[in-house]
């Protein structure tokens, strides 16, 4: 299955990789990148293993591990769009009303 990530995804990832930067080093940003990698593999080969998002049924989550963050997909026919990655204390709506752009790169692209 392929992944294809909604643009603002990276702004997501951007934005918690510069606070783990900021409270405990690059070496923490480098584990939540890690744990990012290891949900968007298990994604891929398995999307519906895990459960919906909140009382959708076309929306799927998946928690990363020892990180407060969820990654929010769908499965559409011969790909797997990854919409958000959130924060597990945002608004449970944050980002659900996201377009259909798609991004042209792959997820975990740091800011220069």
């Amino acid at each position: 299955m392929t992944l294809e990530f909604h643009p603002a995804v990276q702004q997501d990832f951007n934005a918690a990789i510069d606070y783990y930067v900021a409270a405990g080093g690059a070496h923490l940003a480098d584990r939540f990148e890690a744990k990012l990698r290891v949900c968007l593999a298990a994604i891929k080969s398995g999307p519906r293993h895990f459960a919906f998002y909140q009382d959708s049924t076309v929306f799927r989550r998946i928690r990363l591990h020892n990180f407060p963050y969820l990654v929010v997909y769908r499965e559409k026919l011969d790909v797997v769009r990854v919409t958000i990655l959130k924060h597990e204390q945002r608004h449970p709506g944050f980002g659900m009303k996201r377009g259909g752009e798609v991004a042209d790169w792959g997820i975990g692209c740091r800011n220069p």
